[in-house]
């Protein structure tokens, strides 16, 4: 998965991985010879315009190896701009459902999938021009360029988005890419990720310890709990602030994981006492979280031993 700032990079990462297919996320930019033993690679969507001098852009001989590439939004204008196509702004942008027209093919990625369908789009940037050796396999009202194919060098790409549920049929466009143009087998097993990753943890952290601040959520728990498995729970320190402001039972819960809770309810309760302006309320909460947090750090003298800060967002 080449990221190229798109929101929805992790998900088609985690996509392939239902699937049963190791994927890993890295950067556009990433050199084609790092990339050798992919079976196939996926650019990802993303905000800006291929044309704008600082947009994320791919190494243009991932194109010429014989590997499977799938383009997904901006992906698809990527690949088409470095292959010589031409792509514009569109007259009108498409953001949220749309009605895909995809022609009968027998093209690896499309078999089975023809006809009128729901997709997501989110883009206003259009492929005008499809690059040399390319065919054009879908299309929308507002949209010529939807789908396009080069099957025989096995270069596809989508404008719309097959990673989300409101794509009726995107798993199948991501199944078709994975399975039969690909050539993956359902091998791999998400469990085997997590001694991987600890590993990962032991190689950064090194001699030093990890000290977090969880939040309650997936993410900063998840990541508590590997660096707890990989280092010991005596080199790994956690702190949940309770603002007032959590679901119910929310603070028992992440208590039971080992972490200490910092009641602070009376704190941010207090500052916010009649806001009402939700952007407002929104800076007084980061205001006195910043707060909490110098406190917390100078309480403990957490960096004045060999800490470092663990941050368990993706």
């Amino acid at each position: 998965m080449l990221d190229a700032g798109g929101q929805y990079c992790h998900l088609e990462a985690r996509k392939v991985r239902d699937l049963g297919v190791y994927a890993e996320v890295r950067a556009s930019e990433t050199r084609a010879a790092d990339l050798a033993g992919a079976k196939g690679i996926i650019i990802s969507g993303g905000p800006a315009s291929v044309y704008d001098a600082q947009s994320p852009t791919a190494d243009p001989a991932i194109f010429s190896t014989g590997q499977a590439v799938l383009g997904i939004c901006y992906g698809q204008q990527l690949m088409a701009y470095l292959l010589g196509g031409k792509v514009t702004r569109g007259e009108k942008g498409e953001y949220g459902l749309a009605t895909l027209e995809l022609d009968e093919s027998e093209d690896p990625l499309f078999a089975g999938l023809a006809g009128r369908q729901q997709i997501w789009m989110s883009h206003r940037d259009v492929v005008a021009a499809p690059p040399e050796g390319f065919t054009i396999a879908g299309r929308t009202d507002t949209c010529a360029v939807a789908a396009i194919a080069a099957a025989d060098r096995k270069l596809y790409g989508v404008q719309f988005h097959p990673e989300v549920v409101h794509t009726v049929r995107g798993l199948e466009y991501l199944r078709n890419f994975v399975f039969r143009v690909c050539g993956c087998v359902p091998d791999w097993d998400p469990r085997g990720r997590v001694p991987m990753l600890e590993q990962e943890i032991r190689d950064t952290v090194g001699s030093r310890s990890v000290f977090f601040f969880v939040s309650g959520g997936v993410d900063s728990s998840v990541a508590y709990a590997l660096c707890t498995r990989a280092l010991g729970a005596a080199r790994v320190r956690g702190v949940y602030v309770d603002t007032g402001l959590m679901r119910e039972g929310e603070t028992d819960f992440v208590s039971r994981l080992g972490v200490a809770v910092e009641q602070a309810g009376e704190q941010f309760l207090g500052a916010l006492a009649g806001v009402t302006e939700p952007e407002r309320k929104r800076h007084i909460i980061g205001e006195e979280f910043v707060r909490v947090q110098e406190r917390i750090i100078e309480a403990r003298h957490i960096f004045e031993e060999d800490w470092i800060l663990g941050q368990g967002t993706i």
